[in-house]
């Protein structure tokens, strides 16, 4: 499967147009990239200029591309390539987004190596690439068109409405596909042995502790990043709701399995494979989310919970971060961790620093106010409620997209 789409076609089919729609509806992913735009003066074109796309139009001085000399002769301007176009691509990599959109790649830059370089040095990474090629034959281009990782798209008047969902289903499979390259592989049964060998006995008094603060007891309830399943199975256990146990590993979801028929509660209990940035459930379906542990994990923070929050329910809750129930349970496993893993304590101070942020400013953009954060020697948590600002009868919608 190419892991790089561009789109070709005559002037003005819609091509910048369908990329637009694409980047409008990939809400939960981090894009980059450049395009290209038009500069007019007295409704007269005169040249064409480069952005970026996360900073949006700006004064177009000293990033021209191309500029009108008469009716008839364009002229390039290759080193708005090899610097200004050239920074773009070395932050879009720096940024490690999920994808870099190109719009687009034609003749202008026909001169500028280091451009042409870091293009190619873009299409030889993991990191998916959506963007246009013009249909001109030049060295650069068809270097691209004959790349096996590059896949074409022949886009017309008569094709592009229905070119959106084809484009857009390939671009979402590719970055899901990549986000799994670049999770770090944990191995299940050794992941499994440890818990029910040294942390089984944190869960029953988590769960006690969600039930308790939230009081939430019935309904759906998600437990993201459920791993083998120890947590969302106790939630079950104490109240009403009909559990999720959501993880990105088909191997975790494999003992969660297992551990969910040992419980005898196969009726409220299902595994659901995916992870906290795209979750396969609708808007405003889960009452309680929970989740403990995979906060260490979470590369974009805000992303995570902007997803966590389209999934809740007004009302509902999310109950978010790590924890041992109780210092004296906490002390007993660090004692019994170390001796496992002589990197144990000094790994658990990196995760518990990677944690020390501002909750409240960062969930202030996702205009969630009822926030409460428990920080202490034995846990970690960040505790939300959903506003009820939704519509009452979509929150009683609990249609999930699975």
């Amino acid at each position: 499967m190419s892991n790089n789409l561009f789109l070709a076609g005559d002037l003005h089919v819609g091509k910048s147009t369908l990329i637009d729609k694409v980047i409008d509806n990939l809400t939960f992913f981090h894009i980059s990239g450049f395009r290209t735009s038009r500069y007019f003066k007295n409704k007269r074109l005169e040249g064409f200029y480069i952005e970026d796309i996360r900073q949006g139009s700006k004064e177009q001085k000293n990033i021209f591309i191309g500029r009108c000399i008469n009716e008839n002769h364009w002229v390039s301007i290759p080193s708005t390539f090899d610097d200004y176009g050239v920074k773009i691509l070395e932050d879009c990599l720096k940024g490690n987004p999920d994808l870099i959109v190109m719009d687009e790649l034609g003749f202008f830059e026909s001169n500028a190596i280091r451009f042409q370089d870091m293009v190619l040095n873009i299409l030889d990474s993991d990191t998916p690439v959506l963007g246009v090629l013009k249909l001109k034959e030049t060295p650069f281009l068809n270097t691209i068109r004959n790349r096996k990782d590059v896949r074409v798209f022949a886009i017309t008047q008569e094709n592009r409405d229905a070119m959106f969902s084809v484009i857009i289903d390939k671009i979402e499979n590719v970055i899901c596909r990549n986000r799994e390259k670049k999770q770090v592989s944990i191995d299940a049964l050794d992941f499994e042995k440890t818990v029910n060998e040294v942390f089984a006995p944190v869960y029953p008094i988590i769960a006690k502790q969600i039930k308790n603060r939230t009081q939430i007891t019935d309904g759906i309830c998600l437990d993201v990043g459920s791993g083998t399943g120890h947590l969302g199975i106790e939630m079950a256990k104490v109240t009403n709701l009909e559990v999720y146990l959501l993880d990105k590993s088909k191997d975790m979801l494999s003992l969660a399995e297992q551990n969910i028929a040992r419980s005898c509660m196969e009726n409220r209990l299902n595994t659901v494979l995916g992870d906290v940035y795209c979750i396969p459930m609708g808007d405003n379906t889960v009452d309680l989310v929970i989740s403990r542990g995979s906060l260490f994990f979470w590369e974009d923070r805000e992303k995570a919970f902007k997803e966590i929050n389209r999934v809740l329910a007004p009302g509902g809750m999310a109950y978010v971060g790590g924890g041992f129930g109780t210092y004296r349970l906490k002390k007993k496993i660090d004692i019994e961790m170390q001796k496992r893993d002589s990197h144990w304590r000094k790994n658990m101070v990196k995760k518990v620093d990677s944690t020390n942020i501002d909750y409240h400013e960062l969930l202030k953009a996702l205009d969630i106010s009822d926030i409460q954060v428990i920080n202490n020697e034995a846990n970690m948590w960040v505790i939300l409620r959903k506003g009820m600002k939704e519509n009452s009868a979509a929150a009683h919608q609990k249609t999930l997209n699975l």
